[in-house]
């Protein structure tokens, strides 16, 4: 009975403890979401007086919203672009770490090295390299770089724990029955890691395109959305910003339903496949 009333308190306190981390992690985006939705006269905080369409209008017709298209639109390419590399780079490192070689080791703590670097060191250091090799620094060259070498360990990890778990002697079996290489990984290997490569795109994505510290320094004249965000609140706080929040926000949880939704579709497809 003391051994049944110890663990429905453990229950109980990991709980709270795992309510108390959502609400630490979703509270401030559900705030940015209600003040979004605040009357003509609200202001940035609470009270919200009175609920309106009113700054989601304001933010269409304004000039701000023309300020932010241009950053939000280098923002996605620029987390596009770093989504197709790191899975095509993680894809590869997990595979190679497969199987031994010399300085495996160090091989695996290479790749990790973009995530034990505060951000804000990588960013400068690897600004001041790009000037004294004479590079200038935009968001799709010197940007582009610094982000792909900090989704990269997340996503390499991802993949890794994929192929940890992945049976070789099913591609031993297809490639005994004479099926080449590619024809291995394109029919048994890749249906099996599929939701790992899903995972590590949206890694990829989502750690890109809110990057600011690594950004700040490496990408140039022409900033990304992160950067232009930061550089309204140093004017002014205004509920547009929240406005502005909140869509990018239903944007990326909209992506990601598109991707969970046609992965459903795809398992589902497979599942209902006739075997030969």
């Amino acid at each position: 009975m003391h051994w049944k009333t110890r663990s429905r308190l453990t229950s109980w306190l990991l709980g709270i403890v795992t309510i108390g981390f959502l609400l630490f992690q979703w509270l401030p985006m559900f705030t940015m979401f209600l003040l979004s939705f605040a009357g003509e006269n609200g202001g940035t905080t609470f009270p919200m007086n009175g609920v309106s369409l009113h700054w989601y209008r304001k933010l269409w017709e304004a000039d701000l919203f023309d300020d932010f298209k241009p950053p939000m639109l280098r923002s996605f390419l620029l987390a596009l672009g770093c989504s197709v590399t790191t899975v095509v780079l993680s894809v590869t490192a997990a595979q190679a770490m497969r199987g031994r070689f010399i300085g495996s080791g160090a091989y695996f703590y290479l790749l990790l090295l973009g995530l034990m670097a505060p951000g804000i060191l990588v960013g400068f250091g690897f600004a001041i390299l790009t000037r004294l090799l004479g590079i200038e620094g935009a968001w799709n060259t010197t940007a582009y770089v610094v982000h792909v070498s900090w989704a990269l360990p997340f996503g390499f990890m991802t993949m890794l724990a994929v192929f940890n778990r992945f049976d070789p002697r099913l591609e031993e079996a297809a490639l005994t029955l004479g099926a080449t290489r590619v024809t291995a990984f394109r029919r048994i290997t890749w249906p099996i890691i599929l939701p790992g490569v899903i995972g590590t795109a949206l890694f990829g994505f989502s750690l890109s395109y809110d990057e600011y510290a690594r950004t700040l320094f490496t990408a140039g004249s022409d900033g990304t959305l992160p950067l232009a965000v930061m550089a309204q609140l140093d004017r002014q706080l205004t509920p547009e910003l929240y406005a502005i929040g909140t869509v990018t926000t239903v944007m990326s949880l909209v992506a990601i339903f598109l991707c969970t939704f046609a992965f459903w579709l795809r398992s589902r497809a497979l599942r209902g496949r006739p075997s030969h």
